[in-house]
């Protein structure tokens, strides 16, 4: 735009009078105030953002990870937002921060949101029975009741159920019911079974978000996708989301590596509140901003919605000695500093992974998106990330594996 404003007066197309020198004057001096502004927000960006320049190439480098896209909230403001290597198993498609990606387990905040919105319409209740909601029982009886299973404690991971991940399917076409996976149809990991006394013990449990799914599509009689799409991605101008796993969504989705970067086949999962969601970094930063404290745009939950899902699930029996702490769809974490920051990570079998973790109070997060299964490798960005906001050493917490 500069160059174009500036030698348009200086090269007058033949028959069309030159500007005015007060004109060229006044452009010159916008086009400095412009470069200026410009320079001074390159100046201004987070200094974090030089460790990401740095350090992303380099473990993708070092993990053969084929493609990554970052994003970078500071104050609720998305200031950073980039992809690096490719989408593509050619390597000829760049990842952008439009790139959609499958983000497995993150889909489990998503479905948290999903819930709570459900539960202010009035249409579930948190801590009903889920047994009054699911009708005939889909799990296999065992010597505990599931009479004090709960949306809440399905949310929380401290239901008594078992089945962590999903193997899912290479031919969407063999996709089971929910009832199905329940019962054990999962490609070889077996039936969700309670195995401990509804809410004893945190265990994390893909199987209860499934229960939990069912539970919700026997209620509102709609479906979860579609429910997802009216309460979360479309107030957030989510335009790119989705949960509803079809062959029409992985195929304008990047394309899944194995560890040493040979290409991996999509895979299909019916389970959708623990494993489908498709999303960008510009779609899943609004979603992030909106869960935070005192920021900019829409907010579908109240703060004290988003309080209870930042607030350890309660236990009835002691929390085991380094136990992953969790509230309602988020992992809750300490920093260095004594700050909170909750966030969740995601990995499937078709090579992806994916991480985030936000501070809500203050307003910064950060999240990464990769399609290569050695993506795991790029968790050190995280820890970067919390020793920097914290202001600790990275060296003493953040090491090398």
């Amino acid at each position: 735009m500069t160059s174009r404003l500036f030698f348009h007066g200086l090269s007058p197309t033949p028959g069309v009078r030159a500007l005015p020198a007060w004109v060229l004057t006044a452009a010159l001096a916008l086009t400095g105030t412009a470069v200026a502004a410009e320079r001074a927000r390159v100046v201004a960006s987070p200094p974090f953002t030089q460790v990401l320049e740095r350090e992303v190439p380099a473990l993708m480098k070092e993990a053969h990870i084929q493609g990554a896209a970052v994003g970078l909230i500071v104050g609720g403001k998305l200031v950073y937002a980039k992809g690096f290597g490719f989408a593509d198993h050619a390597g000829k498609v760049p990842v952008t921060p439009d790139t959609v990606f499958v983000a497995a387990s993150l889909s489990k905040p998503i479905a948290s949101w999903v819930t709570m919105r459900l539960a202010e319409q009035g249409r579930v209740q948190l801590d009903k029975p889920v047994a009054e909601m699911v009708s005939p029982w889909p799990l296999a009886k065992s010597e505990f009741d599931p009479r004090q299973i709960t949306i809440r404690r399905l949310l929380s991971h401290t239901a008594g159920t078992t089945l962590g991940g999903y193997q899912g399917w290479l031919d969407f076409k063999e996709l089971p019911s929910l009832e199905e996976s329940l019962a054990g149809k999962t490609n070889g990991r077996g039936a969700v079974e309670l195995f401990a006394p509804v809410g004893a013990k945190f265990q994390y449990s893909g199987g209860g978000y499934t229960l939990m799914q069912l539970a919700i599509e026997r209620t509102t009689q709609r479906k979860y996708s579609d429910l997802a799409r009216e309460l979360v991605f479309r107030p957030l101008g989510m335009k790119q989301s989705s949960v509803a796993m079809t062959p029409e969504v992985l195929a304008g989705a990047a394309q899944g590596h194995d560890d040493d970067g040979s290409p991996v086949p999509p895979r299909y999962y019916v389970e959708q509140a623990p494993s489908t969601l498709t999303t960008t970094v510009h779609d899943f930063a609004r979603w992030m901003i909106a869960g935070m404290a005192n920021t900019a745009g829409a907010h579908p939950l109240s703060q004290a919605q988003l309080a209870q899902m930042y607030t350890p699930a309660e236990l009835t029996t002691p929390r085991a000695p380094n136990e992953a702490v969790y509230g309602l769809g988020h992992f809750i974490e300490r920093l260095g500093d004594g700050s909170t920051a909750v966030g969740h990570d995601g990995r499937n079998q078709a090579g992806f992974r994916a991480k985030f973790l936000m501070r809500p109070q203050s307003g910064d997060g950060i999240v990464f998106f990769s399609n290569s299964r050695s993506g795991l490798a790029l968790d050190r960005i995280i820890c970067l990330w919390g020793a920097d906001v914290a202001k600790v050493a990275p060296e003493t917490t953040c090491k090398k594996s």
